[in-house]
């Protein structure tokens, strides 16, 4: 007869049963990790000077015969169980650790998927205010929102950055740039440029303005996918995510935002991100201190992606560091029982925030915990609210913003967006 399997879905949870039964390692063992690797399968790593110890591997071949017993196909032999790797290795898989007992920690080494793992300042933080335009399915209004703000922002004398880091879907510089004024680079140059030390001499070259934006108090500079001509478009953007030899992907993204930043001079930062769960877009969720727009629809397919994201923040302890940094947008509200929809929007999203982000307490000042009531207007999961007009429908339209069609669409988001700006985001507190 078969043994039962053990799914990938357990293996974390056996893992952590067997790691906090066991009895308590030796202090000359150091730091014990327990890696799941590409194939899903686990073994243990410890440094290689502990290697001749009797005592260490005593306690390490009983940690892996348990595991070996509860994992099934996803363990693997006792004797094949142990790996003694030196410390530079050691150093380089700490980046996505969890601790469950005492210099015990868990480890995935991922394909991708890696940057969800981490929520953390940028290496080089910035002096203007930041927001990431995100969601997990694509066509729901980012880069229209992304224009209507910075036309928003100008009109009220701000100088605004926008970015269009959905590069494999780029279109905001064709709809919000008119063709003779789009600039000669875009962030899929820097990228290529930069691997050879050219980033620097296209920055000047690859922002532009749109001509409705000429007349404002303050400055729009769209910095786009592109540049005038796309070239060998497919051949930069497959160069575009890769890791150096000395800085990953999130880290060169964050030279990019720098330059720029000191390139224009903004205000206010808007990034347009990539849509769905790559690690793209993790980078301008959980990596530059933006604050996050999530933009979502009350449909179940939505709130479904959503909850693998939330789910997975909470499993992984990340709840505190990110959910002060998130507000939810209900985008293409319809035009028709918009009241109804409306609250249904808002009941789903706090049923996600509530059991995935907050702390289950009963008052939302309350200093052992973190938690907002249904209602609260301020809340993260309080909707800021886009209203689908036919006046905004076509891209075209984004070349020549109207203010009365603006308005009809927008105005209950603007307002919201302003007060949520006043109040700060979390890193300038």
């Amino acid at each position: 007869m078969r043994k039962p399997i053990v799914p990938f879905d357990d293996i974390w949870k056996n893992v952590v049963n067997a790691a906090q039964a066991l009895e308590p390692i030796p202090d000359a063992l150091g730091d014990v990790y327990l890696v799941r690797n590409l194939y899903g399968t686990v073994r243990i790593s410890v440094s290689d000077a502990v290697e001749g110890d009797e005592s260490c591997l005593a306690a390490l071949q009983r940690l892996a015969r348990r595991l070996h017993e509860v994992l099934g196909a996803h363990g693997v032999l006792q004797e094949n169980g142990i790996l003694f790797v030196t410390d530079a290795f050691l150093k380089s898989i700490q980046g996505g650790k969890r601790e469950v007992r005492p210099n015990v920690y868990l480890v995935d080494r991922l394909v991708t998927a890696s940057d969800w793992w981490t929520v953390g300042e940028p290496p080089f933080p910035g002096k203007a205010a930041r927001y990431t335009l995100y969601s997990v399915k694509g066509g729901v209004g980012r880069s229209t929102t992304a224009a209507v703000l910075a036309w928003h922002l100008a009109r009220n004398g701000k100088r605004v950055l926008v970015m269009d880091l959905d590069l494999e879907s780029p279109g905001l510089s064709s709809a919000v740039l008119e063709p003779d004024r789009r600039p000669d680079y875009g962030i899929t140059d820097w990228f290529v440029e930069a691997l050879v030390g050219q980033g620097e001499q296209v920055i000047g070259r690859m922002t532009a303005a749109p001509r409705w934006a000429q007349d404002f108090d303050g400055d729009v500079r769209i910095a786009p996918a592109h540049g005038r001509e796309s070239g060998e478009y497919l051949a930069k953007l497959g160069r575009v995510y890769m890791d150096t030899d000395v800085d990953p992907w999130p880290v060169r993204l964050h030279r990019l935002l720098m330059s720029l930043e000191n390139e224009c001079t903004p205000d206010v930062v808007l990034l347009e991100s990539r849509s769905g769960l790559h690690d793209i877009a993790a980078a301008t969720v959980t990596d530059v201190a933006a604050h996050v727009l999530l933009f979502a629809t009350d449909s179940e397919s939505n709130w479904t992606d959503y909850r693998i994201l939330f789910r997975h923040w909470q499993q992984h302890d990340l709840a505190e560091q990110i959910r002060e940094r998130l507000s939810i947008v209900s985008a293409l509200t319809p035009e028709f029982d918009t009241e109804r929809y409306l609250q249904r929007f808002q009941e789903g999203a706090w049923d996600l925030f509530r059991d995935h982000l907050y702390d289950d307490v009963e008052a939302p000042d309350s200093a052992d915990g973190f938690s907002f009531d249904l209602d609260d207007d301020d809340a993260p999961h309080d909707p800021l609210v886009i209203h689908w007009t036919r006046g905004l429908a076509a891209g075209a339209s984004l070349h020549d913003l109207k203010h009365s069609t603006v308005s009809l669409a927008y105005a209950s988001f603007l307002d919201r967006f302003d007060r949520l700006a006043r109040a700060g985001s979390p890193r300038e507190q």
